[in-house]
């Protein structure tokens, strides 16, 4: 290869279907326009040489061995790249790549987008970072391996990232922010017979608006999911009569984008944010935290829809409403109150892959 390759993925939001997804339901998701972006070129140095900006200090080297592992030199920095490792261990086992008989690399990865800069304290946005980054690697060294551009999300690639990152982030986790950054748009996802991942193009109804809000802290998804899993296990009937809920109504919602009727949608949504709430209380977890609390009070006062994005506790929260007006006001008293509304335009570009000059 005597190019660079340069690929890139948008970041998520979930919009719908949150936990419910895990049981089977329809979900819906947004890709927005924060890119993971991954530069990698063939070197004549021994090993992978990689660089991160605001996750490493200054470049970090490593040989790749048998099963592809790699074997960090500075086991400091090794830790900080456990989603590589995981990944490029994961792609070998799935016969996706031979990292060991893969010439020696030197790769930029760039997550930066998905960090809110001007906010104290550098906060994650919780905008799915990790998938963007594991889809964006991974078409990448496909294309450095000879392919071109992005297989086709029908022909498996769907299915293959999903589990890729599944196995670099603990075997936890839909996959829905993997389809966001491999397709673009807002996709209508949902698993399949046997777990397998489906995806397809969706749209809101017309007219409908949206307005993101970071609460204020990060929330840690996949925390909360293990301690619905416990939960569950305990065979806690109250925690599955609260999921059957979930399904219920992003059934509803999904056929509600279906017929593009924006008022059915948004009593969805208003449901639904509240019956997120109830699963929490139920499986003692803070999905509602303080922060979507006050936030949904504003949403309240100003007319308009609100949920949180994803498994709350924290991160981001959406607001819905047919009113550009209304969504306004909602701003300007999340504002008012401390919070910090984002602009976060959709992406209706999934995966891009290109070469370079190196």
């Amino acid at each position: 290869m005597n190019a660079a390759v340069e690929a890139t993925a948008p970041g998520k939001l979930v919009l719908l279907g949150e936990y419910a997804v895990l049981e089977g339901a329809p979900a819906v998701v947004t890709a927005v326009a924060r890119r993971a972006r991954v530069r990698l070129r063939v070197t004549e140095a021994p090993g992978w040489r990689v660089t991160a900006p605001g996750l490493l200090d200054g470049p970090a080297e490593a040989t790749v061995e048998a099963g592809g592992t790699l074997r960090w030199r500075d086991p400091e920095a090794g830790a900080r790249l456990e989603l590589l490792s995981g990944l490029v261990r994961a792609m070998a086992a799935a016969g996706l790549a031979d990292p060991g008989r893969t010439p020696a690399l030197e790769l930029k990865l760039d997550t930066t987008a998905f960090f809110q800069e001007a906010l104290p304290g550098r906060h994650k946005l919780g905008l799915g970072s990790s998938a963007a980054l594991t889809v964006a690697l991974a078409v990448a060294l496909a294309a450095a391996g000879g392919g071109e551009g992005v297989p086709a999300p029908e022909g498996g690639w769907l299915p293959a990232l999903v589990r890729l990152h599944r196995a670099a982030q603990g075997g936890r986790g839909s996959g829905i922010d993997v389809a966001a950054s491999l397709l673009g748009g807002i996709v209508r996802y949902r698993l399949g017979e046997g777990g397998r991942p489906e995806a397809a193009p969706a749209a809101l109804p017309g007219g409908l608006g949206l307005r993101f809000v970071w609460t204020g802290r990060s929330a840690g998804t996949a925390g909360f999911l293990a301690r619905l899993a416990a939960a569950l296990e305990s065979d806690r009937s109250g925690v599955r009569a609260r999921l059957d809920t979930l399904a219920d109504l992003a059934r509803r919602g999904a056929a509600a984008l279906t017929e593009r009727a924006p008022e059915p949608f948004l009593g969805v949504v208003s449901a639904y944010g509240e019956a997120m709430a109830a699963l929490g209380r139920e499986a003692g977890i803070p999905i509602l935290s303080p922060e979507h609390e006050a936030l949904a009070a504003l949403a309240a006062e100003a007319g308009v829809a609100y949920k949180p994005s994803g498994a709350g506790g924290g991160d981001l929260g959406v607001a819905f409403a047919a009113d550009p007006a209304a969504l306004d006001r909602f701003a300007r008293l999340a504002a008012s109150a401390g919070f910090a509304p984002l602009s976060l335009p959709l992406d209706r570009d999934g995966a891009v892959v290109d070469t370079v000059p190196a």
